[in-house]
């Protein structure tokens, strides 16, 4: 890589605007009395005259002098390009959804007439809790089966005891006997069957077990949450009819939220299940959330060309919304090894290339063109461009590049 060539040296100031208000004489500033004539050669011990085409003679392109003051100024500090050891990064972004393992919409077993609904929007219940109560013909008619059928089967038993009884004192008949041990049998499974359908209309063992005739509330169906969490939709109004085909009622729990992010088909040879994810949303900018990658999909999409994947994010503070966008940095799987890297501030976008400043002499920075490697959160590599050991400027790099440009655009060249 040709990292300078011959041209003018211009010494200039920095601009006010990036410097600071009253920057005037601390950068470093050469001009000769009659610049329209003469110009300052390479290592400017003398002056000669321009000629109208020396601009391409004299100096080295990239380059910027500083005075001792002005690099105090503008904080401007340099560090030895050196090895490090960093996780390699692959960055992207996602939208936060409901851990959909951890997502309810809660239905009526059964048809009825809504009489309470004490679930409001927003709330946040435990497990169990009664979110709305219906009045239902249908249960009440099951629940009178079922309690038929539970008396219907004590007269069987009663009956069969006393044939059985009977039978051994040559009293009953065979045939009696016979009879009375089937209907006792066909009793038991009507019993079992109106018990079956009780269970699936919501009700627990325990519940069908202390069924009683003059129970006032026999036709009440209460609808519950399934597991703790917080209401995020409701659609039961008191005094509406329902069936369970309708949702009542959405529940999340949103101690764990799920991140889905699109991974570049490049990337998917370094990336892993259970590789590490930081994360970061807008509304808490300067907060990186820490998360695991738990699911990759199975097939690329063919415009995008990148395969869907999942993120287990803990939401404790509840800080995270669905909907939300995130920005999302996947540390690899790989082994981390040494190699030359830079801080990411040390390192410049100007136009299509990538540069960086290095001081090759006190308040001499001249500019190069680097190509990068992997990313990590606070370092990049650096595969070419410049060499271990030279002094590249970490803070203040932007400033550098800011004067060079704004040179350039005025027709000259350090």
């Amino acid at each position: 890589m040709t990292r300078t060539r011959p041209t003018w040296l211009l010494l200039t100031t920095l601009p006010c605007a990036l410097l600071a208000s009253g920057c005037g004489g601390e950068l470093e500033h050469r001009e000769p009395e009659h610049a329209e004539n003469t110009s300052i050669t390479h290592d400017g011990d003398h002056e000669e005259p321009a000629g109208g085409h020396g601009h391409d003679e004299h100096g080295d392109e990239g380059v910027v002098e500083l005075s001792p003051e002005a690099i105090d100024r503008i904080g401007l500090r340099t560090e030895p390009l050196s090895h490090r050891t960093f996780a390699s990064l692959r960055t992207t972004t996602g939208t936060v959804g409901f851990d959909e393992e951890r997502l309810a919409h809660v239905a009526p077993r059964v048809s009825g007439r809504l009489v309470e609904v004490p679930g409001a929007l927003g709330a946040t219940v435990a497990a169990g809790e009664v979110l709305a109560t219906l009045d239902s013909t249908d249960l009440g008619e099951a629940r009178a089966a079922y309690l038929r059928a539970q008396a219907h089967h004590e007269v069987a038993l009663r009956r069969h005891e006393r044939q059985l009884a009977l039978s051994e004192e040559e009293i009953a008949s065979e045939q009696e006997l016979l009879e009375s041990e089937a209907e006792a049998r066909e009793s038991a499974a009507d019993l079992a069957a109106a018990r079956e359908t009780l269970r699936l209309l919501g009700m627990s063992t325990r519940a069908i077990e202390s069924l009683s005739w003059d129970d006032p509330d026999s036709s009440l169906v209460r609808v519950r949450a399934p597991f703790a969490g917080r209401i995020i939709a409701r659609e039961a109004t008191i005094g509406e009819l329902v069936s369970p085909q309708d949702i009542l009622f959405t529940l999340a729990d949103l101690e764990q939220v799920w991140l889905w992010v699109d991974l570049y088909e490049r990337d998917l040879a370094h990336v892993s299940l259970g590789d590490r994810a930081e994360v970061r949303v807008d509304s808490w900018p300067d907060d990186w959330l820490i998360g695991r990658l738990s699911y990759i999909g199975d097939e690329v999409e063919p415009t995008s060309r990148t395969v869907r994947a999942r993120i287990d994010l803990p939401n404790t503070t509840h800080r995270l919304k669905p909907g939300m966008f995130a920005r999302v940095a996947l540390s690899a799987g790989e082994e981390p090894v040494p190699t030359l890297a830079l801080p990411r501030t040390a390192v410049q976008r100007d136009g299509n290339e990538t540069v960086v400043f290095v001081q090759t002499a006190a308040g001499r920075f001249e500019r190069h063109e680097v190509q990068l490697g992997r990313t990590g959160q606070e370092f990049v590599e650096i595969l070419d461009g410049v060499a271990a050991g030279d002094e590249v400027v970490v803070d203040g790099s932007f400033l550098l590049r800011s004067q060079a440009s704004a040179d350039e655009l005025g027709g000259h060249h350090h």
